[in-house]
Order: C-alpha cells, then structure tokens, then sequence
C-alpha cells in the first residue's frame, strides 16, 4: 500500500524539530537583548533631541547629564554611537552568534577588574576615603558584583553554549 504524504517526515527532519524543541532560550538571553534595543532607542532619540532642539532646556540637560561618555565627541555623536551599537548587540544577541557572547563576557569581566583595580588603588593610596566615600565604594562595588555575574552567567550557566551557534 502507497504512504500517504501528509504522513511522511523524513527523520532529518524529525531531529531537527526535535533539536529546536529542546533548546531553550534562557529569559535573561531574551531579556537583555531587548534591554539593547530600548537603550538603543533612547539614544536615539537622544540624539535626534540635542540635534534639532540643541537650544533647549530638555536637550541641554541630556547633553550635561548623558553626553560626557567619550570625551571630545559631540554629544548628538556620541548618541548615534551608542544607538547603533545597542544596536547591533541586541541584533546579535538575538541571533544569537556566539562572538557576541564572548565579546559581552570580556567587557563585563574587563569592566568589573577595571573598578576593582581603580578602588585597590584608592585603598592603597594616602588619601583613602577622600577620593571614594563609603556610598561610592559601595556603589561600584554593587557595580562590580553585577558585572560579575553577568560574566560568571554568560561562561558558566548549564547549557548556555548551546544556545548561542557557532558561526562560520
């Protein structure tokens, strides 16, 4: 008797839908990626704000308040900067390439050994507590652990390499 070909799925296919259906995307995954894109927004319309109202109050204090990240760049710049590139982050995490995992797990263990080594130094120097207050020290310290931990998450949470693909 012929097989019907509704009935018929190749068992290629079967372990791919298999394969999708076990591979799960952790919500912190998800979660940040669109946390790139809201950013991503924000600067934007940062931009677009110092850019076609540089005179105005809003934009004047967005500017002071935002603009100081790279300095000698124009603030309208450097939003269009940070817009793309929370971008092209979140665009990658959603697809899930596996160099922007590393590249995330590098800039948030780089950025918390940055801060420790800067409050060691305080803590070294003569004038420890003048430069940073208790608050502050606390503050980055709180800043540290959460770059920790999501370098410690991104490298060591059960079955995260799985879900980002390696790429040729």
């Amino acid at each position: 008797m012929a097989q019907d070909i509704r009935d018929y799925v190749s068992p290629e296919y079967d372990r791919q839908i298999s394969n999708r259906r076990e591979l799960r995307i952790p919500p912190a995954i998800r979660a940040f990626a669109w946390f790139c894109f809201a950013r991503s927004g924000v600067d934007f319309l940062f931009a677009l704000l110092v850019g076609l109202a540089p005179q105005s109050g809003l934009a004047i204090f967005v500017a002071a308040t935002f603009g100081d990240r790279i300095p000698y760049v124009p603030a309208e710049a450097e939003f269009f900067i940070f817009s793309f590139l929370f971008a092209f982050v979140g665009w990658k995490w959603m697809t899930r390439d596996w160099r922007i995992r590393w590249f995330v797990m590098f800039m948030s263990g780089a950025f918390a050994a940055r801060i420790l080594v800067l409050m060691l130094a305080d803590t070294a120097s003569a004038a420890h507590g003048k430069i940073l207050g208790p608050r502050a020290e606390l503050e980055l310290s709180l800043i540290v652990a959460f770059n920790l931990l999501i370098c410690f998450y991104l490298a060591f949470y059960p079955g995260i390499a799985d879900v980002f693909k390696e790429t040729p």
